[in-house]
Formats: C-alpha cells, sequence, structure tokens
C-alpha cells in the first residue's frame, strides 16, 4: 500500500521561518513595542516572535508559526534591510484577526429574541391555553382550525425540554450560518489574499506563498489547479502575472472580501433584528387571534 502524500506546508514554513530569524534580528526591539500596544489577546503571539528572533530558536520559531503564522509575515515577505519591513510589520499588527464575539453580535440580538418569544409561548401555552382549553371543553364548542392548532402545540410548549430542544437548535443553525454564509468566510478570504499577495510581492515562489497563506488562516491544503475557499478564483488568476501586478490585484482581491465582510454585518444587523421582532409580533398574534375568536363567536351566536 502505498503512503499517503506528504503535506509539504510544515517543511515550506520551516524554511521560511528559519531564513526570516536569520535575515530580521534587528528587529527585535521594534516588534517588542509594537506588541505592547496591541490588546492582551494579540500581544503573546507578537512577543512569541520577538523571542524567537532574538534567540535564534528555529524549532520554537516554527512551533509558534504553526499557531500564530500572521506576525511571521511581514518578516517572511522582507529582505534583509528592507526599509519597508516597520511599515509592514504595522500595517499586519493593524488587521487584527475578528473576534469570534464581534462575529456572533450578528446573531446574538436575533437569538435572544427568538429565546425570548419561545419563553413568552411557554408560559401562555401553561397558563393562559391550560385555561381557556379547559373552558372551550365545558361549553363543548366547535373550535376554528386556528384555535385546534394553538391547543395542539401546547402540550410541546409547556414541557421545558421542547423549548430548550428548539433553542439548541436554532443556535446550532446559527454556528452553520457564521461558517458558511457569515462575514466570518469573507474574513477568512480576505486575511488568506492579503498574507499571499504580501509573499507574491516578496518573490516568493507561488506554491510556497500559497502553502503559508493558508496556514495563516489555517485551512486545508489548497490546489492552485481547483481554487476553492480561501483561494478564490479571482486570486487564482491574479497569480498568473508577474509578482508586483500579482501584488496589487491580490490587495484588490482581498479588499473586495473585506468590503463583502463589513455588508454582510450591515445587512445581517438590519434584516435580522427587525425580521424577528416580526415573527415574535406574528407568533403573539396567532395566540391572541386562536384563543379569541371562539368567543367571538359564541358572543355573536348569543347575540
Amino acid at each position: 500500500m502505498s503512503d499517503p502524500p506528504r503535506d509539504p506546508a510544515p517543511e515550506i514554513v520551516g524554511r521560511q521561518i528559519a531564513a526570516a530569524i536569520a535575515r530580521h534580528r534587528d528587529q527585535v526591539a521594534f516588534v517588542r513595542l509594537v506588541a505592547a500596544e496591541l490588546p492582551p489577546k494579540e500581544q503573546p503571539a507578537w512577543l512569541a516572535v520577538a523571542d524567537k528572533r532574538a534567540t535564534g530558536d528555529v524549532a520554537r520559531g516554527t512551533a509558534t508559526a504553526s499557531a500564530s503564522l500572521g506576525p511571521w509575515i511581514p518578516l517572511v515577505a522582507s529582505t534583509a534591510g528592507d526599509p519597508r519591513l516597520p511599515a509592514r510589520i504595522l500595517d499586519t499588527a493593524g488587521q487584527l484577526p475578528e473576534a469570534p464575539e464581534a462575529r456572533w453580535q450578528l446573531f446574538a440580538y436575533p437569538l435572544a429574541l427568538v429565546v425570548f418569544a419561545l419563553g413568552l409561548l411557554g408560559l401562555l401555552s401553561a397558563t393562559v391555553l391550560t385555561v381557556f382549553e379547559k373552558l372551550f371543553k365545558e361549553f363543548g364548542m366547535q373550535l376554528p382550525l386556528i384555535t385546534r392548532a394553538a391547543l395542539a402545540i401546547r402540550p410541546f410548549m409547556a414541557s421545558v425540554w421542547g423549548p430548550l430542544v428548539l433553542a439548541a437548535g436554532l443556535v446550532i443553525v446559527a454556528r452553520w450560518l457564521l461558517a458558511r454564509w457569515s462575514a466570518g468566510g469573507s474574513a477568512i478570504t480576505a486575511a488568506f489574499t492579503r498574507s499571499l499577495a504580501r509573499l507574491v510581492a516578496a518573490d516568493v515562489p507561488t506554491d510556497e506563498a500559497i502553502a503559508i497563506a493558508e496556514q495563516v488562516v489555517h485551512a486545508r491544503p489548497l490546489d492552485l489547479a481547483a481554487p476553492r475557499r480561501p483561494l478564490t478564483y479571482a486570486g487564482a488568476v491574479a497569480l498568473d502575472f508577474a509578482p508586483r501586478p500579482a501584488a496589487i490585484l491580490l490587495d484588490a482581491v482581498a479588499a473586495c472580501h473585506e468590503d463583502r465582510r463589513r455588508g454582510s454585518i450591515s445587512v445581517g444587523q438590519w434584516f435580522f433584528g427587525p425580521a424577528v421582532i416580526v415573527t415574535v409580533g406574528l407568533l403573539v398574534g396567532f395566540v391572541a387571534l386562536a384563543l379569541f375568536l371562539p368567543l367571538l363567536n359564541l358572543v355573536g351566536a348569543l347575540s
């Protein structure tokens, strides 16, 4: 049986990290200053870069890069004594990764409204619907379809497990949307494409640049012949050009995905909140109509 193909990415990353450490030992103090200005969650990765460059420890530098490769990209993409290196370090430090809690803000408000609606329906089912159901049975009333439907879901909503299972399902759907549709996908594609642009501009071979950029966003191995996210078709076509024009095109592709991420958040915040509010209003109106329609029919018949 033939051995499975070996992933060359770790070897490529290790070679590039070793070269970067050898070239840029003089930038340790500057990286420490940049790290001091970053949020606490982002400081350890940058301080690790400074420590491994100061000690020249290639093995540990490669290990830290496997966990957080982003801070190494300016060093890999710059030659020794490159005057643009400080600007590249500052630019990379300014593009902080999107926090998961920031992406959750897109769905936090709608999910809170849904949970409130489920709680409200559960409370109505356990109290008001029970009283009205006894009243309808005592009078022997012929109930309309909408009332029969409301009374049919009463046992489910009156239990504790029903709403909990439904809420858990909504959370799972929200997480799936975050991974597949939301701004998070565009943010990952933008980070990958931006890193790829920096590496291509530094004349890093295309295959190695893709392997390193995919490690930045922890993506599965990518194939230039069959592009898939985060390597888009536009990014693959840009790589057909010379390094400098390709880097410019890749930066433009990354900017488009960043705009798409911001647009997704704006549209989501504009749409999901009002949509859920309307849904909650329809649910409350459904219960109210289901309960009072038989009473109105009864009053009409008596009059």
